[in-house]
Parts: structure tokens; C-alpha cells; sequence
């Protein structure tokens, strides 16, 4: 289910047009619709410029105020040239039921996993992490190891109680979660929440545009330990997400050397810290898969994303296979 597109263009026509950067908004084109996993994403021209007008369903964050977070936090990146410039967000739900953020759109293909794309994360992520969010109110993960782990148990405790959950997967993710436990008081001290962490590093949201390597989707940053973004970038399920291809021993290692490198950290420490979290972070995003697959089969999906998650089955079931957990045990 979409939203009209006459409804997107009155909306429009109703913004004043210098909060758009435009002259006027008499000239609107829908040009495409692609939904996500939570939120419609119409690409939208006015005027001969382009925006994304982004109809926010479900809040990927669980903040109750993701749009108006999402909409500060891009706008402090604005200067860095990292992200998308944010025009204008609506929480008020007058006109449509969902919240509205409206950004820039960035023409250009997702990442592919040709060495120099890679090398160049490499280099936009130590950007990013080197950034001082300042006064800038930020979601913190005080305890970056600790909070992994209640992320991948919550999301195993939420999955367990699932009608249709597949009981090969909780058995290895309960697994996988004793086997990570004993390193939470032992190995907590090497993680500090001191980078400002996009936390969502899909191939997807990565967009090549003639500008440089830009990164979309800002539904989630926090100030954590590097090792997250490194952790979920490198995370073969991430990975698995958008590609056919992973990336293998030797290319994680040059990137992350390259990361290395490039921010000054001991190397040897950001690979310990990265080993030791992306069992953690693989198996968010296996749990994350495999319920929505139940979310699909316990029909619980939101109408307006049932299309956009039924074209995403084969998707969530690539990264949702038991395998992949027993893949991830035989690496600890």
C-alpha cells in the first residue's frame, strides 16, 4: 500500500518553497517509489531539483521521535560532507498518519566491493568517527560490549517468542550468546563510547555519488566504540543483505589495517575489538531477518510495507539461514 502521489505533491505545494531551496513548487514530479524495510521513499523533482520525501511507518530506532532526531543529526553533518542535507520534518501527522522527512536526494550507484570503494569507506568512516558530536543529544551506549549482547539477547528473546520461529536458529544464537559471555567482564575495558557511529552500514546505504562516498539512512546513529560500524560493515549477513559476494579474510584485513592507518588506533587493538563484536552484530542482523520473516508468515506485517517486505522474502531468508549462525561458531 502507497500513499497517493497527488497527496505528496499537495503537501508540497503547500510548503513554503524557500524551506525547499526552490523558487516556487508549482512544477513537482513523482519520479519513483522504493519502499524500505521501514518507511516509504518517494524521489521526488521539483523544479528541477530532487529530494526524497520519506514517509516514516515504523520507527527502526524505537525512539518515539526518530524523524525529528534523524532531522538533527543530519543537520549537524551537514558541513562534513557525509550525508544527505535535510530540508524539513513533520511529526505533527495532520496530513498523513506516518511522520514526513524530506531530504536531499543523492544520484549515484550503491557501494560494490571493488578495493578502492572498500578503502574508501575505510576513509569516510574515520572521517565520521573522528567527529566531536559536541552539545549534539545522542542515543550513548555507555558500555559498547554490554549493550551488544542485550541487543543480540533481546532480539533472541523477542524471535523465541514467535509462533513461527525456527527452533535450529535460537538453539545456535543461544549458542553463540554463551560462548560471548564470558568476554563481557573480561574484555569490556577495551570498548569506549567516544564515535559518533552511523550503525547501519548495509552496502545499500552507501551511495557513490560524483562528490565522493555519501551514507543514507540516519535512522539510528549513536556515539559508541568505532568497533560497531567496523563490526557491522565487515559482518558477512550485513554483507549478504545486498550482495552475493562477501568479502574474505584478507580483503577485512586491509580495510581494516587501511582504517587503522588512516585514524592512528593500533591495529592490532581495532582487530581484537572488531573480533570479539562481530559475532554480536552478524547475529542482529540474522535475528532481525528471521522475524521479519515472521512477521510475514504470523501476518503482522504493517499494510502499508506488506509489498515492500513480501519482494524482500528471498532477501531475509538468505540472511536469516541457521547456517549462517553455525558459520559464525565455527570462527570463534
Amino acid at each position: 500500500m502507497s500513499i497517493e502521489p497527488q497527496a505528496i505533491k499537495q503537501y508540497l505545494m503547500d510548503l513554503p518553497p524557500a524551506l525547499l531551496g526552490v523558487d516556487s513548487g508549482e512544477s513537482i514530479e513523482i519520479l519513483a517509489m522504493s519502499p524500505g524495510s521501514y518507511n516509504l521513499n518517494y524521489h521526488v523533482k521539483i523544479n528541477h531539483k530532487e529530494f526524497i520525501f520519506r514517509i516514516n511507518v515504523e520507527q527502526q530506532s524505537g525512539l518515539s521521535n526518530q524523524v525529528a532526531y534523524e532531522f538533527r543529526v543530519l543537520n549537524f553533518l551537514n558541513r562534513h560532507k557525509i550525508a544527505p542535507k535535510a530540508y524539513h520534518f513533520d511529526a505533527g501527522r495532520n496530513r498523513f498518519k506516518f511522520d514526513i522527512l524530506i531530504e536531499e536526494y543523492l544520484p549515484g550507484p550503491p557501494l560494490s566491493l571493488e578495493q578502492k570503494n572498500v578503502l574508501n569507506v575505510a576513509k569516510l568512516l574515520v572521517k565520521l568517527h573522528s567527529i566531536d558530536p559536541g552539545g549534539l543529544d545522542l542515543v550513548t551506549w555507555h558500555d559498547p560490549l554490554a549493550a551488544t549482547y542485550d541487543l543480540a539477547r533481546n532480539d533472541l528473546n523477542g524471535y523465541q517468542a514467535r509462533k513461527s520461529s525456527n527452533q535450529k536458529t535460537i538453539a545456535f544464537a543461544e549458542k553463540l550468546l554463551a560462548r560471548v559471555a564470558p568476554m563481557i567482564a573480561a574484555k569490556s575495558s577495551l570498548f569506549a563510547a567516544d564515535s559518533l557511529n552511523h550503525t547501519d552500514l548495509a552496502f545499500d546505504n552507501f551511495i557513490l555519488t560524483t562528490g565522493g562516498l555519501r551514507l543514507i539512512d540516519w535512522e539510528k546513529p549513536r556515539v559508541d566504540d568505532c568497533s560497531y560500524d567496523l563490526a557491522c560493515f565487515l559482518s558477512e549477513p550485513a554483507q549478504l543483505w545486498c550482495s552475493s559476494r562477501t568479502m574474505n579474510s584478507d580483503e577485512k584485513k586491509n580495510f581494516l589495517q587501511h582504517y587503522a592507518r588512516l585514524s592512528g588506533i593500533n591495529p592490532d587493538l581495532i582487530s581484537e575489538k572488531v573480533k570479539i563484536r562481530e559475532p554480536l552484530v552478524s547475529l542482529h542482523w540474522i535475528l532481525w531477518g528471521a522475524t521479519k520473516l515472521c512477521d510475514l508468515d504470523e501476518r503482522t506485517t504493517s499494510p502499508e510495507l506488506l509489498q515492500a517486505h513480501e519482494e524482500k522474502t528471498l532477501r531475509y531468508k538468505h540472511i536469516a539461514k541457521p547456517a549462517n549462525i553455525e558459520k559464525l561458531l565455527a570462527s570463534m
